[in-house]
């Protein structure tokens, strides 16, 4: 299922997270910023790579990861 519009603004408010951050989301079933409260960047930037087949999530995209999961304990 998709991320509706509403979530999508909050996550996109959240530092260093864009369109394809969220993307990449969408594809392990992320779909509200909730989702994210009390998870774990490397977790997810591990679920992201095994769901691309490859290595793709830096230490800067966990660095994003990061920032939105504090920003997911923040808003909600």
């Amino acid at each position: 299922m998709a991320i509706v519009d509403e979530e999508r603004r909050k996550m996109l408010s959240a530092h260093s997270i864009g369109p394809r951050m969220i993307g990449y989301l969408e594809i392990i079933g992320i779909e509200r910023l909730a989702d994210l409260k009390g998870q774990n960047a490397g977790e997810i930037g591990f679920r992201i790579n095994a769901a691309l087949g490859r290595d793709h999530i830096t230490c800067q995209g966990l660095r994003a990861l990061k920032s939105l999961i504090d920003h997911a304990e923040q808003q909600t």
